[in-house]
């Protein structure tokens, strides 16, 4: 299964799709998903990596800017790109990896509250692949079949869901809205838990992860305490208070600061020193887990022993 305009290959014309949260996300669902089919983690570890990746969406600043098809239109400006510029991608911007690993998720378990567990995303892409590799003439010499757009996808799982998807698609996929987390887990007996992170701020600064030992800003989010106090990307923090911060050190000691709490920092910028005062907000990262639901019904729980094990 391919996008449509990843094959064949037309390199007088952009290669962009609006597929890759498809092609690229719900693999990586599949990817976990099946691990757990497969008996290589057990359901306590695939939950877990399930709201890992949900952590990673929703603690984005661009996961309410971006949607997941212009995050897949995106990729040429993202992924490592040999001309990557230093623009505003960190605040503006989400990977389809993870963005289409939650919709798919989502789409997965409303598919199988509506059909009451006779079809699921399963015979979504099983249709897809009969449909588009199977039965299709072939697009080139080449390549077997031919590619799906978007809408296809969509039609699919409309005609699998035995009801029309398009107000999903267009608020989830399409759209920045956060998907029905809640819905789409009840279906399976299970609820999804957002509390404070116990270090959850990080006043809008990301460090350079590429150097341990690096305190230098790759970015500072907009809108943020540390913005507003007037720190700059590249920035290299010194101290938080009175103490001098390392690359493991600067996040527990921020977080002895709460809510409201004005806190002075001191940055090198080019050769010079700067002592600026952040002013801390509502914390800014979130843990979610997911946790099975005491009063579940039978129906709920043998919807989920199908959906892990088949």
């Amino acid at each position: 299964l391919r996008p449509l305009e990843l094959g064949p290959w037309d390199f007088t014309r952009p290669a962009n799709t609006r597929g890759l949260w498809i092609a690229e996300g719900i693999t990586n669902y599949y990817g976990h998903l099946m691990q757990r089919r497969a008996g290589i983690w057990n359901d306590e570890e695939f939950l877990r990596a399930l709201a890992q990746n949900i952590s990673n969406v929703e603690n984005s600043p661009g996961s309410r800017h971006m949607s997941a098809e212009d995050s897949s239109l995106s990729a040429p400006f993202q992924d490592n790109a040999v001309h990557a510029q230093k623009i505003n991608l960190n605040n503006t911007s989400v990977s389809y990896y993870p963005k289409g690993e939650v919709v798919g998720l989502v789409l997965d378990l409303l598919i199988r509250g509506k059909t009451n567990g006779r079809a699921s995303l399963d015979e979504v892409m099983r249709r897809m692949y009969r449909e588009f590799y199977l039965n299709s003439p072939n697009a080139s010499y080449y390549l077997r079949g031919r590619g799906y757009e978007t809408k296809d996808f969509e039609r699919v799982a409309s005609q699998v869901a035995g009801t029309d998807m398009s107000d999903f698609f267009l608020r989830y996929s399409h759209g920045v809205e956060p998907p029905p987390y809640e819905q789409a887990f009840a279906q399976v007996g299970l609820r999804l838990v957002r509390e404070p992170a116990r270090e959850g701020h990080t006043a809008g600064i990301t460090m350079d992860f590429a150097d341990a030992e690096s305190t230098r800003l790759i970015n500072v989010r907009n809108g943020s305490p540390a913005e507003n106090a007037g720190l700059k990307q590249d920035d290299v923090l010194l101290k938080i208070g009175n103490a001098s911060v390392k690359r493991e050190t600067w996040l527990p000691i921020l977080n002895r600061y709460k809510e409201n709490d004005r806190v002075p920092v001191t940055v090198k910028r080019d050769r010079r020193t700067i002592n600026a005062t952040l002013t801390l907000g509502p914390p800014e990262r979130y843990d979610y887990r997911i946790e099975e639901l005491k009063d579940a019904s039978p129906e709920a729980r043998a919807l989920r022993t199908k959906w892990l094990e088949r």
